[in-house]
């Protein structure tokens, strides 16, 4: 139980740093996470915190690895598989030789094999750290395609290399000859093995979908499972889990047209629960990077008060030397960014070499070293987790400053603001179309008012003016009830019956959130109470009906007949406040007017019970997603819009469309 309990509070801090992050977007939201774990640090359930290695890996790492196996392009990935294949696996040795033999040098307490471990730790990159902070710059496309695909495999390049160092420097005997045959072994092997489950897990799938047992509820988690199963068999058989896991993303994102034979609603599903999941998952990183860095710096400054400035430097040290090697390695053309001149060459191989963000890897693996060695406590376990540490938060934190200073921008393709005039144009034309065809009947009203939520509409609705509306209505309905007494239509009892309801309507849908939170108090706190007393009043009323000689039958009958005229009753009222509406909507008061005339709809779908209303209103509201295509069509054959506009009316279109016939099939 604590232990879920503290994987929610987790997940708490990462919702909440990516709330901020929503608001102020000055801070890129690694850093913003990483304060929210420092915060975490601060309560006692954090104060001891240990986590697992081997569940951070398993859980979280295998997780985000099969997500960007499956979201890479293979194309792309087919195009730079020598650039890849130099980065991720060369250039990721070349560094890790490099950063061991230098940490070797300067701090000789570490013997070599230590040394090649923080090597390793600290030499793989992570696409989603830079990504997390470049949304404000415009990276080159070829270097931003260079850096996702070097991810997907130095990450392997750093773990198999992590565990022969820790395999070293527990035995304390390496073998070159030994250690490459294993590294061919573990690498080569978590591909072969990931590409073959990968297929069988694939095909699976497929078989599901052609027998129709396609639904959220099956292939989702079906899905979501596959990135552990493929981790622990891989593990079993002495290969790398991670490789294998990537490699069967790359073989679920090559057959991605043939899993689209699906139902768009399950795609969209699918979708959106990788993109939380991944979101979250790389938060609880760096989540967990804030509330493991107050424990490790404490327990270095009781070991030696100096040590903490001294491994700040080295971390410092041997981020500048690992940003030189990557700088100097694409510079000289052992790894080719496509550039036309020699300028944009430079400017590539400083941006992918500033880019060399570091994160979810590096953390895991500095998490997953031993916390003993022989049988005693690891002494210099928490200097490299701390190291680890100082070269994330500086991989972060330089790219910040300085890219900004030679990249452009970003600027988004299409501006919210031109969207949001587009979406307005479309709605106007998709009304004005059906007001020509259908008059102000209440179906086409109806659909006018769903239609007019496509509009985009900043701010809440305001409180007086809802109440006001609702006042307003209630003040037609009850004028049109008595201008039907006057007529003869009514009968005073009905018409009072009638305005009870009309109350009741206004009533319900002007209360607070206390007032709301008291009924709800009252429902479950004293609903048996209540119902026993209306049972008990039930009682008394069949009593006086039987001493005045009416059966329960007749009863029923007579209260089904006055139901009867209250619907019939209820036509004339409901038409009144509908064009009342119609002719009080503006732009100020649009979001207050959909409220309102939503509370009525429903009502009187409620009292009519008929589908021939309903029905009425679905064929008219799919003839005007119609009308809006062709509209889109319209603007772009005379270029009014262009194409990235038109597409993102078309992804609104598409997305309005699926949640309404979601929302048909559930009635």
């Amino acid at each position: 139980m604590q232990t879920v309990f503290l994987v929610l509070l987790l997940v708490a801090a990462v919702v909440g740093a990516n709330a901020i992050y929503a608001r102020f977007s000055l801070v890129p939201v690694a850093f913003l996470q990483i304060a929210a774990g420092l915060l975490l640090a601060l309560t006692p359930f954090y104060r001891h915190f240990e986590l697992e290695p081997e569940v951070f890996l398993f859980a979280i790492i295998s997780v985000l690895m099969f997500n960007d196996g499956q979201n890479t392009s293979m194309r792309k990935l087919s195009h730079q598989i020598r650039t890849t294949l130099s980065l991720a696996v060369v250039l990721a040795i070349v560094t890790i030789l490099i950063v061991g033999t230098v940490t070797h040098l300067i701090m000789p307490q570490f013997s070599l094999a230590l040394a090649l471990a923080l090597g390793a730790i600290i030499t793989p990159t992570d696409a989603v750290a830079v990504s997390s902070i470049t949304t404000k710059v415009s990276v080159p496309k070829d270097v931003m395609t260079t850096l996702e695909n070097e991810s997907l495999f130095n990450d392997a390049s750093g773990i198999v290399a992590f565990n022969l160092a820790i395999a070293a420097l527990v035995t304390g005997k390496f073998s070159v000859v030994s250690g490459i045959g294993n590294f061919l072994y573990v690498f080569v092997g978590g591909i072969f093995v990931g590409a073959i489950l990968g297929y069988i897990i694939v095909a699976v799938r497929i078989m599901l979908i052609n027998m129709r047992v396609d639904t959220p509820s099956v292939i989702v988690p079906y899905t979501l499972l596959t990135p552990f199963v493929v981790y622990l068999l891989a593990e079993a058989v002495g290969v790398s889990g991670i490789l294998a896991v990537v490699a069967t993303g790359l073989i679920h994102g090559l057959q991605q047209e043939r899993l689209r034979l699906t139902t768009s609603r399950l795609q969209i599903v699918m979708s959106t629960t990788w993109s939380i999941i991944a979101s979250i998952l790389n938060g609880i990183v760096f989540v967990l990077l804030g509330v493991s860095l107050p424990g490790v710096i404490s327990h270095l400054q009781q070991r030696d008060t100096s040590s903490v400035a001294i491994l700040v430097g080295v971390g410092v040290l041997l981020y500048l030397i690992m940003t030189l090697v990557r700088f100097l390695w694409i510079q000289l053309g052992f790894a080719r960014i496509r550039a036309w001149t020699n300028r944009e060459k430079a400017l590539n191989s400083l941006v992918a070499a500033l880019s060399g963000v570091h994160g979810t890897i590096t953390l895991a693996m500095a998490f997953s070293l031993p916390l003993t060695l022989g049988n005693h406590a690891f002494t210099y376990r928490n200097d490299i987790i701390f190291v680890a540490a100082v070269v994330i938060l500086v991989s972060l934190l330089v790219p910040t400053i300085l890219l900004p200073l030679f990249l452009p921008k970003q600027v988004d393709k299409v501006a919210e603001e031109d969207i949001a005039q587009a979406k307005a144009e479309m709605v106007t034309d998709a009304i004005h179309m059906l007001n020509a065809r259908y008059g102000d009947t209440p179906n086409a009203s109806q659909t006018i008012m769903i239609l007019e939520g496509q509009r985009a509409v900043d701010g809440r609705p305001k409180k007086a003016r809802l109440a006001e509306l609702f006042v307003k209505a209630y003040d037609c309905e009850e004028q049109t009830i008595h201008q039907m007494v006057a007529s003869g239509e009514l009968t005073p009892d009905l018409a009072d019956r009638y305005l009870q309801i009309a109350e009741k309507t206004q009533l319900q849908n002007q209360r607070s959130f206390w007032q709301r939170l008291l009924l709800f108090f009252r429902f479950v706190v004293l609903g048996r109470w209540s119902m026993s007393k209306q049972a008990r009043l039930r009682r008394k009323r069949m009593q006086a009906l039987r001493r005045r000689g009416i059966t329960r039958e007749q009863a029923l009958a007579k209260n089904k007949a006055i139901w009867s005229e209250i619907r019939n009753t209820e036509q004339k009222p409901y038409a009144a406040v509908v064009k009342m509406l119609n002719d009080s909507y503006t732009q100020d008061n649009q979001q207050e007017v959909i409220i309102v005339r939503r509370a009525y709809d429903e009502r009187h779908r409620r009292l009519s019970g008929t589908r021939d209303f309903q029905q009425a209103q679905n064929e008219l509201l799919i003839e005007a997603f119609q009308w809006e295509y062709n509209f889109i069509q319209a603007q772009l054959a005379t270029k009014k819009y262009n194409h990235e506009l038109g597409n993102a009316l078309y992804e609104q279109i598409s997305t309005d469309q699926l949640v309404f016939l979601q929302s048909i099939n559930a009635d």
